[in-house]
């Protein structure tokens, strides 16, 4: 489609003559498996996770009822919600509030983007194309759809009635749809952690990729700000399913991950490092050595564990204390060191936690919670505590743990 502009902003991006910005073939959709949850798809059952990995074949996506569905459709600015935080549809009611443009040109891409629904959007706000400018970039397909259980955890996805666009700061189709469904199963930031287990589980190759391109920043938690530049157009290789084996990260698919996700840590562990697993044998001098790494973490300052942090600690250690001042990796340290032993052997194999560079320490203290947190909820969805069994009560392992931590205060 030929378009009238004035004045080129990017190889995909064009100002029109009123004003107005195109940004022509954009990525508003895909095909394969995307993860949701069981609050998203109530009518269906999920797996022991309380996960759906739903299925999108070409034939529904690319269905010319599909395509046409999503013609002249509306663009807004994030997926609009009611008062119960569930998706609205725009309708002739509600276009004035909450449209800011229109997509067209609605299609199947070619070659490397085959996979891929491409759009035109033309986008009318000044405050829209405003935060497309700042880099509001994703996109998430907001439309009705049926889904047919293929087994527990498992559908498919199909006659798919589109809705609108939103534009939004990250999108469940993944950065390859940028300028979509909104991942309301997080409904807040997702951990480097639960991306890269996500992306095992639905076979996302081009995910993983880019999350072990960025391990180290992101596993400290420093995730920085959305990437400059406002290019809508992103082309990547398309997305390939991973193979049965994988011999480069060790093991067999297991369905769910967790195994494939502890070689990967202890992977990721020994490339931060360069040995994960070496001779850690206590050495007199060792024990002496205020910052064994020699990276800092002496200079930190002492203060009280809150946040983030304080929540992980948690899950590893139930009933820790938190109260008290103290450097956060050497707490990091103490808690990885007070941890089930099984749990963190796991992810650091027998390497010593007192040797372990600042940057493992946040790696394996992160890596460690997310297990621990996957394991706490698997008991929690087995048979339910019975009186009288003899069992332990919650409450007495928070108190032990919680005597335990009040021994060691200084």
């Amino acid at each position: 489609m030929k378009y009238f502009f004035n004045t080129r902003l990017g190889e995909t991006r064009y100002q029109l003559a009123d004003g107005s910005l195109l940004c022509r073939d954009v990525p508003i959709g895909r095909t394969g498996k995307q993860l949701y949850g069981a609050a998203d798809l109530p009518n269906l059952k999920p797996d022991k996770f309380g996960e759906i990995v739903v299925t999108r074949s070409p034939e529904q996506v690319f269905h010319p009822a599909t395509l046409a569905s999503f013609e002249g459709m509306s663009i807004t600015i994030l997926h609009p919600e009611d008062e119960n935080g569930n998706v609205r549809l725009v309708n002739p009611e509600n276009w004035k509030e909450l449209a800011v443009g229109h997509l067209q040109n609605v299609r199947r891409g070619t070659g490397e983007q085959s996979d891929l629904m491409l759009a035109d959007l033309i986008v009318k706000d000044e405050s829209a194309i405003q935060l497309i400018e700042d880099g509001l970039r994703e996109v998430s397909c907001g439309y009705d759809a049926e889904y047919e259980q293929a087994e527990p955890g498992k559908a498919e996805q199909v006659d798919i009635t589109g809705n609108h666009v939103a534009l939004v700061p990250k999108g469940r189709a993944g950065n390859r749809c940028a300028i979509g469904d909104r991942d309301t199963m997080a409904n807040q930031k997702k951990s480097w952690w639960t991306r890269m287990r996500t992306a095992i589980k639905t076979g996302d190759s081009d995910t993983m990729n880019e999350l072990l391109d960025s391990a180290p920043a992101a596993v400290t938690g420093d995730e920085g700000d959305l990437p400059g530049g406002v290019n809508l157009n992103i082309n990547l290789s398309p997305q390939q399913p991973l193979p049965d084996k994988k011999p480069e990260m060790g093991g067999d698919v297991t369905g769910d991950g967790e195994d494939d996700i502890k070689t990967l840590l202890k992977a990721l562990l020994a490339k931060l490092e360069g040995t994960a697993t070496g001779d850690n044998a206590d050495t007199p001098d060792d024990k002496d050595k205020k910052d064994p790494t020699g990276d800092g973490e002496d200079d930190e300052e002492e203060t009280t564990i809150t946040g983030d942090s304080a929540w992980r600690a948690e899950v590893i250690v139930p009933g820790i204390d938190l109260s008290r001042k103290v450097k956060p990796t050497a707490f990091k340290r103490d808690v990885l060191a007070a941890a089930d032993k099984t749990l963190v052997r796991q992810v650091v194999g027998d390497a010593d936690i007192r040797k372990l560079p600042k940057q493992s320490v946040d790696m394996a203290f992160n890596a460690v919670s997310e297990i621990a947190k996957g394991r706490n909820t698997r008991s929690t969805t087995g048979d339910a505590q019975r009186p009288g069994m003899g069992m332990t009560s919650i409450a007495s392992l928070n108190k032990q743990n919680a005597d335990f931590w009040s021994n060691r205060k200084g």
